[in-house]
């Protein structure tokens, strides 16, 4: 678990250094800004999407290996720490409305996660708090995924909602 969070952090870090150069689409200098541009960008969020589904993949499985509540808190954690490593990532004018909109989502299925998390934990499951929290998580997840299509992002569109 510590070297999981220990690559994730060097990824954010790597990836956050490499938001400070710009490139065309070819890997050249291209307007002298500090934004990615082109094939870089899609790259760039590429790598923090599989970074974080390798993450997601390596957690233990509810309910045999860890409680489904403790489960969803890595969720939770994992997506919170994807958001960050793509608001590092500095973005031109053109990007930047999606961009932000695809961080804010997954920032807010990072809170959803934590609060289906908290409804685990609950002595009494509030079944109605789990269907409109696993409802939101479903929304969320769809979302993004359309909206790293419409961004070409296409190793960020694989996110399933389980």
């Amino acid at each position: 678990m510590i070297f999981a969070l220990a690559a994730l952090l060097i990824v954010a870090l790597v990836l956050a250094s490499t938001g400070c150069s710009t490139t065309d689409e070819a890997g050249g200098d291209a307007d002298g800004s500090s934004e990615l541009t082109g094939a870089l960008y899609a790259t760039t969020m590429g790598d923090v999407c599989a970074s974080t589904a390798t993450r997601l993949e390596q957690l233990p499985s509810p309910p045999d290996d860890i409680s489904r509540a403790d489960w969803a808190g890595e969720v939770s954690r994992a997506l919170l720490a994807e958001a960050a490593a793509f608001d590092a990532i500095r973005v031109g004018d053109s990007r930047r409305d999606d961009h932000a909109s695809f961080v804010e989502n997954t920032e807010e299925q990072a809170a959803q996660w934590l609060l289906l998390s908290e409804v685990l934990v609950a002595e009494a499951a509030d079944e109605q708090a789990l269907d409109l929290t696993t409802t939101e998580i479903r929304e969320l997840t769809l979302g993004r995924n359309d909206l790293a299509t419409e961004m070409s992002l296409d190793g960020c569109t694989d996110r399933e909602s389980s």
